[in-house]
């Protein structure tokens, strides 16, 4: 991972009241418009006790974000080229995702919306 990755998403995660966070896995998803992300859980860490820091890029998006069931009601939150969202603690374990992406033109990135998703992994 870039040393500038790691760096961004420590400083985000000092901000948003998690210090000492060092990721050392980042995810990339790329979404076209048309393209969504249902609701879910990342629970593919073996430590929960460290937040989740996404960097969004590109086209702007919605993000859905849950409660520890399915079902629980769903809040909105628009997010735009350059957003970084921080959760943890007592809703690290909530689910979220993106609506489908609207059709739109990024200066930089077209017809595209990237979104990186650093955690600790190990």
């Amino acid at each position: 991972m870039p040393d500038c990755f790691r760096e961004l998403a420590g400083a985000a995660a000092a901000d948003a009241g998690y210090p000492g966070f060092v990721p050392d896995a980042c995810l990339i998803n790329r979404y076209e418009p048309g393209a969504r992300l249902t609701l879910h859980q990342d629970k593919n860490e073996r430590d929960y006790s460290h937040p989740i820091v996404s960097v969004s890029l590109g086209l702007p998006a919605t993000f859905q974000f849950g409660g520890l069931k399915r079902t629980d009601p769903v809040r909105k939150f628009a997010l735009r080229h350059g957003d970084v969202a921080i959760w943890g603690g007592a809703s690290r374990l909530y689910h979220h995702g993106i609506a489908e992406l609207k059709e739109g033109e990024h200066a930089k990135l077209g017809r595209l919306r990237l979104n990186l998703t650093l955690r600790r992994a190990r």
